[in-house]
């Protein structure tokens, strides 16, 4: 029986992390769309107003308990990563390429996130590690001048400090999710930002805001409702339910549910380079978070 139990509780941590990665998928196509008529700095302080106010809801609902000093530096530090940095570079990333090509340049997250656990936490990584790392790193690289004509664009820079600015904040929220439960760091995080994000979008708010066409409004709501709050919610809860080792290897699936939701959203036509090019991606990360 307690077997059967523990089976349920993985399934259900499986299902939660599923659902975190498909609202993670969406987040490139969904800012590629809002990016026909907002800036990249409206959508990124929109969207965390949005979820901030959701967050706030939770907390209120929860009756969550509040940060003690010494949590709210690692707070904010991570927040500034993962709520601010990441989307607005990603943004400005995306003007000037498909989310196709984002979603392969970033699909080297989850191994970057490795590679700065690993030196910021000081472990003794395996060389495999270290090569899967340098693969990866590779073929971005390839892929980038392969789609340049042979040089590597701004866009292309944007979209690798989204990947640091986002790496170096799971690393800080990860240490926080091993004392506090995974919505929790989120939802603080979101709330104690909230302000400047208020004023950041009070600061660029466009005329004509409502006047906009509907698939721009409702990407940036869904950018806020589901890419940066219930998918986290989502992603955090499953991996606290059943393990980052096993509930983890579903993050594997983003990079492809990012093209799949990219040929849905925007009709973007993905060739089957690029496909293969993704699929090796998520071979090095796959291999390099073993030999972690």
């Amino acid at each position: 029986m307690f077997k059967a139990v523990k089976q349920n509780q993985l399934v259900y941590a499986y299902g939660l992390g599923l659902i975190g990665v498909v609202c993670f998928a969406a987040t490139l196509p969904l800012t590629t769309i809002a990016l026909n008529d907002f800036s990249p700095t409206l959508i990124t302080m929109l969207r965390a107003v949005i979820a901030a106010s959701a967050a706030l809801v939770w907390i209120l609902m929860s009756q969550s308990s509040r940060p003690a000093q010494h949590e709210i530096k690692p707070l904010l530090v991570s927040g500034c990563g993962l709520i601010f940095g990441f989307p607005l570079a990603m943004a400005i990333g995306l003007q000037s390429v498909p989310s196709y090509h984002g979603a392969v340049v970033l699909g080297v997250l989850p191994l970057m996130t490795a590679v700065l656990s690993v030196l910021v936490h000081g472990y003794r990584a395996r060389l495999g590690f270290w090569l899967c790392a340098l693969a990866g790193a590779s073929l971005v690289i390839v892929f980038t001048l392969r789609e340049q004509g042979g040089s590597v664009s701004w866009a292309d820079l944007w979209l690798i400090l989204a990947a640091l600015m986002a790496s170096s904040g799971y690393v800080i929220a990860g240490d926080l999710a091993k004392r506090r439960p995974g919505p929790w760091v989120i939802c603080w995080s979101l709330v104690l930002l909230s302000p400047i994000a208020l004023v950041g979008t009070l600061m660029v708010w466009p005329d004509f805001f409502w006047a906009r066409p509907d698939s721009s409004l409702l990407s940036v709501l869904a950018l806020g409702l589901f890419s940066m709050f219930f998918g986290f919610f989502a992603w955090n809860s499953g991996l606290a339910l059943g393990g980052i080792a096993e509930v983890g290897q579903v993050q594997l699936l983003q990079l492809f549910l990012t093209l799949l939701w990219g040929s849905i959203l925007i009709g973007e036509v993905v060739t089957w380079d690029v496909w293969v090019f993704a699929l090796l991606v998520a071979l090095t990360v796959y291999i390099g978070r073993k030999l972690a």
